[in-house]
């Protein structure tokens, strides 16, 4: 009897030690695969940094400001030419529904993905650790730093289409917004944008 005790007491033990070296083993594997993560993020960083990502980044934010400002200011002039002589509360409500439109378009501006989260993103998932670092002596290298400098202009050539496109989508709004204005102008009530 001691001995088939002796037995399931053996067999529980090892039972257990390959539970605990199996659980261990996991543990383990889920830090060291963090650590690799960790490491790729760092190495995703440096080549961001590299390919000047945060300049570019500025220069697209700075160039669609100016051009959503232009844009605002086209909307305003257009407004104010086609209806010149309002005043009072006519004039405040269009205003109003000017505001509330351009605030629309700026809201929406904001909510697009950055773009060094963007890349952050699609670095991350499209190279490993060895293509990363070879990526990283590119751009370190005087070609790569070209490279990074070409970037930066085709960016400010892909922004200007880019806004292009948002100006032609929002079109179909303005149009909207000015029928709205048109009907708030002649007083016969009111209706959203």
């Amino acid at each position: 009897m001691h001995k088939l005790m002796a037995t399931h007491y053996v067999k529980a033990v090892l039972i257990t030690w390959w539970c605990l070296v199996t659980v261990v083993s996991g543990l383990i594997a889920v830090e060291e695969a963090a650590a690799i993560e960790n490491v790729k993020a760092i190495k995703v960083e440096k080549l961001l940094t590299l390919i000047k990502v945060s300049e570019l980044e500025s220069e697209y934010d700075s160039l669609t400001r100016k051009y959503i400002g232009e844009y605002e200011q086209q909307i305003r002039k257009s407004v104010a030419s086609t209806y010149p002589d309002l005043t009072g509360e006519k004039k405040k409500e269009i205003e109003q529904l000017l505001d509330a439109f351009l605030q629309d378009v700026r809201k929406s501006m904001g909510q697009v993905e950055s773009l060094h989260d963007h890349l952050k993103q699609a670095y991350s998932r499209s190279f490993g650790e060895d293509e990363l670092d070879r990526l990283i002596a590119h751009y370190s290298s005087s070609v790569g730093e070209k490279d990074a400098g070409m970037k930066k202009s085709a960016a400010i050539e892909y922004n200007k289409m880019w806004t292009a496109q948002f100006m032609n989508q929002y079109k179909a709004r303005v149009e909207k917004l000015f029928q709205v204005i048109a009907v708030v102008a002649r007083g016969k009530g009111k209706q959203g944008a």
